[in-house]
């Protein structure tokens, strides 16, 4: 008899293999594999769930898009010599999900997206911000900097400032007073926000205060901005940053962006699903930054940008 470590000859190997091959292939012909039929219609459903399940199979990749910010602000001492702006690299960072099956993307709130309409739409805006002259940017810097936060109490007010500039929105919201510190912006003096649309109010209220140089002219604004009819102020504003908008690149496909919010205003006054508002937002293409605008309680607003 042979002994437990006594090895197996190749023919008999080649044997034993042949016949349970055989074997297999027996059972599977005359289908004895399934003890019944229940048995049977378990496994054609596991089948089909392993199927499925593969179309659900996705890897999670990063995806970076080149832009820039803004590094320094150098505020012109002359009003015939334009602010020089300075730009550095960056990258917008996030992750999505790529479905093994179909080779599409989804993001981390599980909407559908395309990373290469994303970077076309990108790089058009990129460029279109270089473009922009010193004084488009300036307004446009206004916008992020709490100039929505005013213009959005005048528009939902009516039209109307009645109260101090510098109290509008201040008490949950603004980061400063209409007179910015240079540690907040990053220019070389204190930035005054709506500069363009108020030195333009006071040119046509006193056409006398056109010979101030600049530097002059921001001291008196600093010193008389509380007398100042800031309705008209906010109004030419409002005009400069729709002409901006207006000229913006338009959507060519299909985009998601996002905006988070601590409050569901948009539920309350939507109808079908659409919210339409008239005042000015922000939002982003990062579904992690929208969360962070967001609370425990509520909530991330996704918005479709058509063609």
């Amino acid at each position: 008899m042979a002994s437990p470590n006594s090895k197996i000859s190749a023919n008999i190997k080649a044997s034993l293999l042949d016949g349970l091959y055989r074997a297999r292939k027996n059972i599977e012909r005359n289908k004895d594999i399934y003890m019944d039929s229940e048995h049977e219609l378990l496994c054609e459903y596991y089948k089909k769930y392993t199927a499925l399940s593969k179309q659900f199979e996705s890897d999670k990749i990063k995806i970076s898009y080149n832009t820039f910010k803004i590094d320094k602000h150098i505020l012109s001492d002359s009003h015939g010599k334009p602010d020089q702006i300075i730009f550095k690299d960056f990258k917008i960072k996030f992750e999505a999900f790529r479905n093994k099956y179909n080779n599409k993307f989804i993001n981390e709130l599980y909407v559908s997206t395309n990373p290469d309409d994303y970077a076309e739409w990108i790089d058009e805006q990129n460029k279109f911000i270089r473009a922009m002259s010193p004084e488009e940017i300036y307004t446009l810097r206004c916008h992020t900097h709490d100039g929505d936060i005013i213009a959005n109490y005048f528009i939902r007010n009516g039209f109307v400032i009645d109260k101090h500039i510098d109290d509008v929105g201040y008490e949950i919201q603004r980061k400063s007073t209409l007179i910015v510190e240079k540690t907040q912006f990053k220019p070389n003096r204190d930035y005054i926000l709506f500069y363009y649309q108020i030195k333009e109010y006071l040119y046509k209220k006193n056409a006398e205060l056109s010979k101030l140089t600049r530097m002059e002219l921001e001291e008196y604004i600093k010193d008389e901005y509380n007398t100042f009819d800031l309705g008209k102020i906010l109004l030419l504003y409002i005009r400069d940053i729709n002409n901006i908008f207006e000229k913006c690149p338009s959507v060519k496909k299909t985009l998601v962006i996002y905006r988070g919010s601590n409050d569901d205003y948009y539920l309350k006054n939507s109808t079908r699903g659409v919210h339409i508002t008239k005042t000015l937002s922000s939002h982003t293409l990062n579904p992690k930054v929208a969360i962070g605008y967001a609370n425990i309680q509520c909530c991330i607003m996704r918005v479709k940008l058509s063609a």
